[in-house]
């Protein structure tokens, strides 16, 4: 009698190791036929049991199945009433054949496989047939892809040679490979909505998933930082950015991106940084030497933007807005008192030149017109104040100031007039030449001007 039991009992456990073994066959099968709804609950046992859980085969075809489950219950995403053949075509791919359908207008039939057609009339979607489309969307639980994301590492790890000639996709890898790809696709479409949350996730997911087979496209990461600076998250997109740039992409976007972020965040060395390492990759960037030179203008710090802006200039000697920007940085040193007054007088010459460059270039220019007028007027007040403040016995002295701040008026003059033409109503314009007609006793535009001012 007990020899008996034991007998039973080994037999029982041998139809059970023959049961599981069956599960992964059947689950095999079944994917091999396209059932992958089927598949799954023969190969989520066999996942879980003792005698297949450990095998390679199990989790590769386990892989394979969610993935196939995935592909079916999203096959058909994007497939609506009016899109035309070439967005199905951008979607799904070539069709394994057309035929004509005369129930519709110039009507066609797409054939795809797993019996997936797809009816046109005048080149665009009219409906579609798919059998079994809502078993496979019902049984897709949103974290299909995850789960055979997992199934295809296990397999890696139990063995990472095994390949499946008969499948496809053949190996993990591979598999792993196009769930990025599907990451990555669920991301455009969502950044097309503009839901860029959801954009951001899918297309972190490809990246880490291309990161752990060692597949890494630079444009995918791109894409990522861009998403993330599309939905504000700075830290994202310093994340994603610097990873480039220490690769030492060729983008010159992100370097600037990136420049901008760090100023924001009063990161000025650290801006200054990485305009340097752009500028490394590519020396002549207009945008690069523009945005370091911005740096610069927006600390203080004239004498090197003086150089990065005269290195862009003589890059693009025909751009009014260059010379305008290197004028009025020398309009800073004019007035910052850290100079000499030989510095200063130097930096005038050098301000009133490269105004002049730029009215060259473009006539009409208004604000470099302003910035001339300005510059040479608030020169002449300055000359008037000291003049103002001598003793009564230093008249020649007050003689030659007052000469050489009437002179300066009069240079200022023709620059605000052409402003004032340019912009009518511009009330700081017509303040400046309101006081210049005075000093310079020109009573009749003094007259006109302050009319038009008290009409305003």
């Amino acid at each position: 009698m007990k020899r008996l039991s034991i007998v039973l009992m080994l037999a029982l456990m041998v139809n059970m190791a023959m049961a599981q073994g069956n599960a992964v066959a059947s689950a095999y099968n079944y994917l091999k036929n396209g059932q992958p709804q089927k598949a799954m609950v023969e190969i989520d046992k066999a996942s879980q049991h003792d005698d297949t859980k450990d095998e390679a085969k199990t989790w590769f075809y386990k892989g394979n199945i969610y993935l196939q489950l995935y592909t079916f219950a999203h096959m058909t995403d994007g497939i609506d009433k009016g899109v035309t053949g070439e967005d199905v075509e951008l979607r799904l791919g070539i069709a394994e054949s057309k035929r004509n359908f005369r129930k519709l207008e110039n009507g066609e039939r797409w054939y795809y496989p797993f019996d997936l057609i797809i009816y046109f009339e005048n080149g665009k979607v009219d409906h579609y047939d798919f059998d079994g489309e809502e078993e496979y969307k019902a049984a897709e639980k949103g974290d299909v892809l995850e789960v055979a994301h997992q199934a295809y590492l296990k397999s890696i790890k139990l063995d990472p040679n095994f390949i499946k000639f008969e499948l496809n996709p053949q190996t993990a890898e591979i598999g792993l490979k196009r769930i990025s790809r599907m990451y990555n696709n669920s991301g455009i479409e969502q950044f097309k909505l503009k839901d860029y949350d959801k954009a951001f996730a899918s297309f972190e997911n490809a990246v880490f998933i291309s990161k752990e087979i060692g597949d890494v496209d630079s444009n995918l990461i791109l894409y990522t930082g861009y998403i993330a600076e599309k939905r504000k998250d700075t830290a994202n997109v310093v994340k994603y950015y610097s990873e480039l740039a220490n690769a030492g992409s060729s983008n010159v976007a992100l370097y600037v991106s990136l420049a901008n972020i760090y100023m924001a965040q009063n990161k000025v060395e650290d801006a200054i940084a990485i305009i340097k390492k752009g500028r490394a990759v590519s020396p002549k960037n207009q945008n690069l030497l523009l945005t370091e030179a911005n740096i610069y203008l927006q600390n203080d710090r004239a004498k090197e933007a003086e150089a990065i802006l005269l290195e862009a200039a003589a890059a693009d000697p025909t751009n009014a807005n260059l010379r305008f920007a290197i004028g009025a940085n020398y309009d800073k040193m004019v007035n910052d008192t850290t100079y000499t007054a030989e510095q200063q007088e130097e930096a005038m010459v050098k301000g009133k030149a490269a105004y002049l460059k730029a009215l060259e270039l473009k006539p009409d220019y208004f604000d470099a017109a302003y910035n001339m007028g300005a510059m040479l007027n608030n020169k002449a007040s300055a000359l008037i104040v000291e003049a103002s403040n001598l003793p009564l016995k230093e008249a020649k002295k007050y003689e030659a100031l007052m000469k050489e701040a009437t002179d300066l008026l009069l240079e200022a003059k023709p620059y605000l007039e052409n402003c004032h033409k340019l912009q009518p109503k511009d009330k700081n314009t017509m303040i400046m030449l309101k006081g210049i007609y005075s000093q310079t006793k020109d009573y009749d535009n003094f007259k006109k001007i302050k009319a038009e001012m008290d009409a305003l």
